[in-house]
């Protein structure tokens, strides 16, 4: 099964991307920050994508991405980013998000999202 870790200081978007995956027969980890992410991400097994929020305190999305990427070449890569700032979008994919979606989005929306992004990496 492959497993997917969302990186997002809110609860109520972990929540909502937790029940999507869960739906999409994925299994699911979470944490609240940049720095635990990094931490935790070596620890899930069949690790294949991160959700990772742009936007976040201390350890921003960009900084986050910058990290994981180094380190996982071979994951996925989705950034969650605020509508508003679509500028960020450019920059998150040269530093190597492998897709975004813009918030807020629905629910359908980020399930198509993450089964694209799964069947064209296999």
């Amino acid at each position: 099964m492959i497993n997917i870790l969302c990186i997002d200081n809110s609860v109520t978007m972990r929540q909502v991307i937790k029940d999507c995956v869960l739906d999409l027969n994925y299994g699911f980890f979470e944490t609240n920050d940049g720095n635990t992410g990094i931490e935790i991400a070596n620890t899930i097994p069949n690790l294949g994508m991160i959700i990772v929020d742009w936007n976040m305190p201390r350890l921003s999305g960009r900084e986050t991405l910058k990290i994981l990427k180094e380190q996982y070449k071979n994951i996925l890569f989705l950034v969650l980013i605020r509508i508003e700032n679509k500028e960020d979008v450019i920059e998150a994919i040269s530093i190597g998000a492998d897709n975004y979606i813009l918030k807020p989005f629905s629910v359908n929306k980020l399930q198509e999202k993450i089964e694209e992004m799964i069947k064209n990496a296999g």
